[in-house]
């Protein structure tokens, strides 16, 4: 106790002790009655006291997954539970709502992602690319060759032996362009499933253009060798050889764009977002499925359910009520307030309050005795195990730190909430001269004592030292064994007669 709380309960004792002796000395003419008290040797324990409650030191909330309303309780409250057993299960009807469009956004996501994979050219669409190109430039080639010689044709043996290699280059064009693609077809497109993807069926439209190019360069060349065994230059030779060589040149114009386009495509971008986007869904689905899970509320640990009054707020079945409650069936509850709780009851502690003008005296270890209002007949031996690094307010508006102390062998008599108060020993002195705490007085800062000897009050000073809630210790002044007033005082006069109670 802080050294004004004493003083201040000195002063409310004289007021009442002058109240006492002025009665008695107006029925016992001039002498004091008094009480005394005998001065003692002996320990004395210096303690600070503060009120508080029993609090679970072991306790685990039950938290809902997600907002919802309550479809069941399974439990009663009080009543005794294993680390799993079902509290209470949520109403899951919205949360397989939430998996199943969770679902459903996985699978659209797997969808563009593969999509976007088919998309991007293979190594056999680039191959079939450079085939198309290789062959459209030898259509192309030949037909050039062709219409030279349609423009130049005679009956000479020079002029029929260059008609006859036209025809010659001619066939080979057409046979490479013919075995690209079949090629193409029966290895790459024909195996693709459909639909298939459209620069499959554009670099086999380009294989078949340069296989018929041949074809007619191949007609032309075979046309123009007869007219040159026949006759000299054939006009409808000629315009048909040059027709047949601007198509090879576009054809082959064609093969070189369509592989200019597979060689820039490049989906790297839009494949790293569609597999982000799988990732993201993925994550959302696993969430879904762990709150579904969850909707079953769980013990997670042994010991006794306690119902939270703050813990749930009742559904529109409650309009009216208090805003909060404990849960029942069809309770709103949410992950911000946890409507179960789970508590060891074997490890139970008192939390005291202790004022901030005190707490710097109390460490861990130190012993106290605890004291429960609702069991006046009993006081707990303990210590102090926490004292906690941030304050409190009172409830009148003061600051004050949480102390813990362990609370054992109170069996089912102490409940959680129970009010009481500890008693928290901070020194120990051994073997001190000490008076009752009320027995001294102050006069501007001098300290002095009634000693009661043979009728008469004898005024001594002394000099104080530690002081409890019920006795001072006197460092020079009195002896053990002296008689020190504690009850008349305000009345008291050096030399006065008393009369002893």
């Amino acid at each position: 106790m802080s050294k004004g709380r004493v003083i201040a309960a000195i002063v409310a004792l004289l007021i009442i002790g002058g109240i006492v002796a002025a009665v008695t000395i107006g029925g016992n003419g001039s002498a004091v009655e008094v009480s005394v008290e005998p001065v003692e040797r002996g320990p004395i324990a210096v303690t600070v006291s503060a009120s508080g409650e029993v609090k679970a030191d072991e306790k685990g909330d039950v938290f809902p997954p997600t907002a919802g309303t309550l479809a069941s309780i399974e439990v009663t409250e009080g009543q005794e539970v294993r680390a799993g057993d079902i509290i209470a299960v949520m109403d899951t009807a919205p949360i397989e709502a939430q998996v199943a469009q969770a679902e459903a956004a996985y699978e659209a996501a797997l969808a563009q992602a593969d999509s976007i994979s088919q998309s991007s050219p293979t190594t056999a669409d680039k191959k079939a690319a450079a085939a198309a190109v290789s062959a459209a430039r030898s259509a192309y080639d030949a037909a050039s060759r062709q219409y030279e010689l349609a423009k130049k044709a005679t009956v000479d043996p020079t002029a029929l032996a260059q008609a006859q290699a036209a025809v010659a280059v001619a066939e080979t064009a057409y046979n490479t362009a013919a075995a690209a693609y079949e090629e193409f077809k029966t290895t790459v497109y024909d195996p693709a499933p459909e639909p298939r993807d459209p620069a499959l069926e554009t670099a086999l439209a380009a294989l078949a253009m340069a296989r018929d190019q041949a074809a007619s360069t191949l007609a032309a060349a075979r046309q123009n060798l007869a007219l040159v065994q026949s006759s000299g230059p054939n006009p409808a030779a000629v315009a048909a050889a040059k027709t047949a060589k601007d198509q090879a040149w576009a054809a082959y114009q064609g093969a070189l764009a369509q592989q200019a386009k597979l060689d820039s495509t490049d989906l790297g971008a839009a494949s790293t977002s569609a597999d982000a986007a799988v990732e993201a869904a993925k994550t959302a689905l696993d969430l879904a499925l762990a709150t579904l899970e969850k909707a079953t509320l769980r013990a997670p640990m042994d010991g006794v359910v306690v119902f939270n009054d703050a813990g749930a707020s009742l559904g529109a079945a409650g309009l009216g009520a208090a805003a909060s409650t404990k849960a029942t069936v069809g309770s709103s509850v949410s992950p911000a307030a946890a409507p179960f709780s789970v508590v060891y009851f074997d490890q139970l502690v008192f939390s005291a309050e202790v004022d901030e003008a005190d707490i710097a005296r109390l460490a861990p270890g130190m012993k106290a005795v605890v004291s429960l209002d609702a069991l006046p007949d009993e006081t707990y031996e303990t210590s102090v195990e926490r004292v906690e690094k941030t304050s409190i307010v009172t409830s009148t508006g003061g600051t004050a730190f949480s102390v813990l102390m362990r609370l054992s062998g109170v069996g089912d008599k102490a409940l959680i909430g129970m009010n009481g108060s500890a008693d928290i020993e901070v020194e120990s002195i051994g073997e001190a001269i000490s008076v009752p705490v009320e027995a001294v007085l102050d006069d501007n800062g001098t300290s002095y004592v009634y000693v009661i000897s043979d009728d008469k009050a004898r005024r001594v000073k002394v000099t104080t030292g530690e002081m409890t809630d019920t006795r001072a210790v006197i460092l020079s002044g009195v002896k053990e064994g002296d008689k020190v007033a504690v009850t008349g005082l305000g009345d008291l006069t050096d030399g006065a007669t008393v009369k002893v109670k």
